[in-house]
């Protein structure tokens, strides 16, 4: 865990909520300077309230979802910040009681004492871009729960069950609406078939905006990413946009592990007790290098063969399939940094 260390005279902590957010600015010292309740998100009255300690101020902030605004409001007045990782928070905070004013004397606290470990704040132009990737998946989830319901009541009447790809949903849809007498049934049929239909648009339409803008915005590294075995465009933008600097990871293995494809380890007494750490990173790139490797496996001879050879020493296709997640990781690492295609000899030189 890497903590941020604070260069400043005054720390301060906002405790953020919808209607109210709760103040507390300490010295290096330990003493409690402001600690007061803001009713209404009153920014006015919080930029009064740090006035005096602004000229050697930092504030920090939990990383929940109405961080961002508050990152944006940081630094359109130029004010120090760091935004606290909130899983990581957990382990430093273990106070018996919790409420917003011990909250933010706490990780007020922890700021002063350099234990504040940083969360990354995307920047506001890529922001949208990025809700709309996670948004698509949502509604593509969505849409597979619908498909799989629909299967359920044909195959629960005994019905031949017709395949689903993206070239046959005319034939999906008019067979779905065709199968049932009952009009309670087919009504339930109609619904779910209606709904499948608007999710289609609305996903066309969404993939359809993603890939213009990363073909105009992002050519270079979108095209990169292409170029690896089993990634199209959808995967591309998932690690284009999920991953959105490549520069932010020092080495290959923080990247790798910000992709949830290295676990750590739990050892006590010269024993190791296990791994643990397995929920720590993006699981939106831990699906896309997954998802990655099951298709390369079935387009590229070499990664075939690799795969084959992993199998036959490692056993399970779902620790073969992360091994495999995790050296395309890798790959995408150097080829963003380096700005090079994708090397298969570099990846299996023995296959």
């Amino acid at each position: 865990m890497k903590y941020y260390t604070s260069q400043t005279e005054y720390n301060a902590r906002v405790d953020l909520h919808s209607r109210n957010l709760y103040l507390c600015v300490m010295d290096r010292a330990g003493k409690i300077l402001v600690h007061e309740n803001i009713r209404d998100n009153d920014l006015t009255h919080l930029l009064r309230l740090i006035e005096p300690y602004r000229h050697d101020l930092t504030l920090t902030f939990e990383s929940c979802f109405m961080g961002a605004w508050f990152a944006d409001f940081c630094a359109d007045q130029v004010l120090p910040y760091v935004m606290a990782h909130a899983y990581y928070l957990h382990t430093i905070q273990g106070s018996k009681h919790k409420n917003d004013k011990r909250d933010s004397q706490e990780l007020a606290d922890c700021l002063r004492t350099n234990r504040i470990p940083p969360a990354y704040v995307c920047p506001r132009a890529v922001r949208p871009i990025r809700a709309l990737v996670r948004r698509r998946m949502a509604f593509v989830r969505n849409r597979s729960r619908l498909l799989g319901f629909s299967m359920i009541d044909l195959m629960a009447h005994g019905l031949k069950t017709p395949q689903i790809h993206a070239r046959s949903r005319t034939r999906w849809c008019a067979a779905l609406r065709s199968a049932f007498e009952n009009p309670f049934e087919k009504l339930v049929a109609e619904a779910n078939v209606a709904t499948v239909e608007h999710y289609n648009r609305q996903i066309d339409l969404m993939e359809q905006a993603l890939v213009r803008h990363a073909a105009t915005e992002d050519s270079q590294d979108f095209n990169l990413l292409r170029t690896i075995p089993g990634v199209g465009d959808v995967l591309a933008l998932t690690i284009l946009y999920e991953t959105i600097d490549i520069q932010r990871f020092p080495t290959v293995r923080d990247y790798v592990s910000y992709c949830r494809l290295a676990k750590g380890t739990e050892e006590s007494g010269g024993k190791k007790l296990g791994s643990r750490g397995a929920k720590m990173g993006n699981p939106y790139l831990k699906w896309a290098f997954i998802e990655a490797a099951c298709l390369a496996k079935r387009s590229h001879p070499a990664l075939s063969k690799l795969g084959a050879r992993l199998e036959k020493k490692k056993g399970p296709k779902k620790l073969v399939n992360g091994i495999l997640a995790a050296k395309l990781a890798r790959a995408a690492y150097f080829m963003l940094r380096a700005k090079t295609g994708f090397d298969p000899k570099r990846l299996a030189p023995a296959a």
